[in-house]
């Protein structure tokens, strides 16, 4: 072979090389966002339900406008297969829900977490720990 064909065969396999070294790196990306968007929709949720708990009369199995005594429901403490975690505090005024998920988070070393404060009367306010 010449000179000029191995240049071009190098040269094609480093083209190569990088194409594939980018798409690991898009999908470790987007595998992130799509955990972390999972986590907000599903805590989101969550906050709904403890909405709906407070306004429920305590005669009817609610809050009678408290959250003491609202819990997680079981389908979420077993969702997909345990590996996103809930910790909650329910007080009477509000509730902390803390949220962990599966995916390395933006600093490479700990999971995605979030946590989200719900209250009876405002909107829902969420932080990003990672």
């Amino acid at each position: 072979m010449g000179q000029q064909q191995i240049l071009l065969i190098v040269l094609g396999m480093i083209v190569v090389g990088v194409a594939i070294v980018l798409g690991f790196a898009m999908f470790d990306s987007s595998s992130v966002q799509a955990s972390r968007d999972s986590l907000t929709n599903d805590m989101l949720h969550l906050s709904s339900l403890a909405v709906a708990y407070y306004h429920k009369p305590a005669i009817l199995g609610g809050g009678g406008n408290s959250f003491t005594g609202w819990q997680i429901p079981d389908s979420f403490n077993k969702y997909e297969s345990g590996k996103i975690k809930y910790k909650y505090q329910a007080k009477k005024d509000r509730v902390v829900i803390t949220g962990t998920g599966t995916a390395i988070g933006n600093n490479g070393t700990s999971k995605i977490q979030m946590k989200i404060f719900v209250y009876p009367n405002k909107d829902v306010e969420y932080k990003l720990i990672n």
